[in-house]
């Protein structure tokens, strides 16, 4: 019986699985001799001729392809390819001030606004400050199934991804995950927890071979002491897709419509908070709704010896405030920080434009409040101070 013949690129697959790099580079230099488009394939020249020791006949692959994809207008994929060519040889500058100069080429075609448009920070920029950005970009290549980032893991950058597709999940509890999306060319993410506690908020897996562009929080420390525009795109960035998850899973605006909270999000002020600031105490007139887009907030009350009650510790995505707001009295607790924290603050006039605006809001600050309000109630009194405490563990 006649096996059916393998191509040259199923070949080199073959050889890769089997540890064979010679054989496999053999084999995808033949694939790409007959279909010299296939740039991913050129791209595994590259890194065949690299596991080979072969550097310099590397980079020279490399760049064919970064050049390639430049041409054709794939932005992503070139910046990608010349950060895995700086990796190899990091003086080889001059591969970056060509990649820059087929970058203002397309731009004057207008491909690149074109190609960069569903990335928010990118498309923001002018073409100086996205060069200098693109500067501090650090570049990662996954294997299929490869895990890139867990739930809970430190993260202090943004990413985006360039080739592939990733699948995003949430824990559940008892080690079982849910499977939330799909992540494809060109999505950024990692911005929740860069804006928020430096920390992921969700595990990613790659689903096929993927490629990611990284951008540090100190290189973009770096680009914004020199170009300070770029820290309002990132401002923006974080209203758009930060904000929005906030409000979209706060019990308090969670009934809004899409286009709702963003008209929400344009009233809220960004305010940075030192530890032990008091924002209210017990007596104060009505004043601002807060949330909390980074650190904590202590909640607490006196009961009547004295003592102090700590009712609630406020913290990533946490509201409070709204009690005096909603019945247009004193403040009933005292609100400190007790670490360094970033808050959004929306001000008594903006928070009852929200309610008139939105009448379906009104309802769902009172429930809140009203559950709130008995367990300040239950705190006050000498007997209820134990069930208050057990009650926020």
């Amino acid at each position: 019986m006649n096996k059916e013949k393998l191509s040259h690129k199923e070949e080199a697959h073959m050889a890769i699985a089997r540890g064979d790099w010679k054989k496999a580079l053999e084999a995808f230099r033949r694939h790409c001799e007959e279909e010299p488009e296939d740039l991913r394939s050129r791209l595994k020249v590259g890194e065949l001729l690299e596991r080979l020791g072969r550097k310099k006949e590397a980079v020279e692959v490399y760049q064919e392809a970064a050049e390639a994809y430049a041409r054709d207008g794939f932005i992503l994929q070139a910046i990608s390819v010349n950060k895995i060519i700086l990796r190899i040889n990091p003086s080889l500058q001059d591969i970056s001030d060509r990649l820059s100069q087929l970058c203002r080429e397309k731009e004057r075609e207008g491909k690149i606004p074109q190609a960069l448009a569903k990335i928010p920070l990118f498309s923001e920029l002018s073409p100086q400050e996205l060069q200098s950005l693109l500067r501090q970009v650090k570049a990662a290549g996954f294997p299929k199934d490869a895990s890139i980032c867990r739930e809970g893991e430190k993260g202090d950058s943004l990413c985006i991804l360039c080739r592939g597709e990733i699948a995003i999940s949430k824990e559940l509890g008892k080690g079982k995950e849910v499977r939330i999306r799909h992540l494809r060319e060109g999505d950024i993410f990692g911005e929740f927890g860069f804006f928020t506690d430096g920390k992921r908020h969700a595990t990613l897996r790659a689903t096929t071979e993927c490629e990611i562009l990284e951008i540090p929080r100190e290189g973009l420390d770096g680009v914004i002491r020199t170009y300070p525009r770029v820290r309002e795109a990132l401002e923006n960035l974080f209203r758009e897709r930060v904000l929005d998850t906030f409000l979209a899973l706060s019990p308090l605006f969670s009934s809004l419509r899409p286009e709702e909270r963003g008209e929400v999000l344009k009233r809220f002020i960004l305010r940075k908070v030192p530890e032990g600031t008091i924002l209210f105490r017990r007596g104060d007139p009505p004043g601002s709704l807060y949330m909390v887009k980074s650190g904590e907030v202590e909640i607490s009350v006196r009961n009547r010896p004295g003592q102090k009650v700590i009712l609630e510790i406020q913290r990533s995505g946490n509201f409070f405030g709204e009690i005096s707001l909603l019945v247009d009295r004193p403040r009933m607790t005292d609100a400190r920080t007790i670490r360094l924290s970033e808050l959004l603050e929306l001000t008594k006039k903006d928070f009852h434009a929200c309610l008139q605006r939105f009448p379906g809001l009104h309802s769902t600050v009172k429930e809140i409040s009203s559950m709130r309000l008995a367990r300040i109630k239950a705190a006050l009194s000498q007997e209820g101070i134990e069930r208050a405490k057990e009650a926020m563990v």
